[in-house]
């Protein structure tokens, strides 16, 4: 009988299985983002700032729920009138803020929408523009949620 590379052959398939083991455990634990079900802040500052027609730059909901501020950029050749912005549903109240080709605006309003204070959130933005001596009463959702941690 031969048993020279027995040794070998249970190292090799004792190592493979510890290797599923660590994968399993890392994708559980939410290591991979293919696998996990939130969004970082470094993801969500990465969609927004390259989303078109307006993207936003910078963003901060405050824990008293009294006040948002959004730094917007429009991305476009023409004159964008934002008229309103919905975080998850609630109407920001803000006059209408016209936004230069290529610029930005900081776009501040009162909302109803607060964050624990420390804490991470994640907030759904739907943004409402009228394109000046264009097309009025579009409308962006984003794909992705706006993700800080409240001051």
């Amino acid at each position: 009988m031969n048993s020279r590379g027995q040794g070998t052959t249970e190292y090799l398939i004792i190592l493979a299985v510890v290797i599923v083991i660590a994968l399993v455990v890392v994708g559980v634990m939410g290591w991979f983002p293919g696998l996990s079900t939130g969004i970082t802040e470094s993801q969500s500052k990465a969609y927004w700032m390259g989303a078109s027609p307006l993207a936003i730059t910078d963003w901060q909901l405050t824990s008293t729920a009294t006040e948002a501020t959004f730094a917007m950029r429009n991305m476009t050749t023409d004159v964008i009138q934002v008229t309103e912005i919905s975080v998850d549903g609630v109407a920001i109240v803000a006059t209408d803020v016209n936004i230069a080709a290529g610029s930005t605006t900081n776009v501040t309003g009162t909302t109803g929408v607060a964050c624990t204070s420390g804490s991470a959130y994640q907030s759904n933005v739907t943004i409402s523009y009228d394109v000046i001596n264009g097309i009025s009463g579009k409308t962006q959702t984003g794909q992705k949620p706006l993700v800080a941690i409240c001051p």
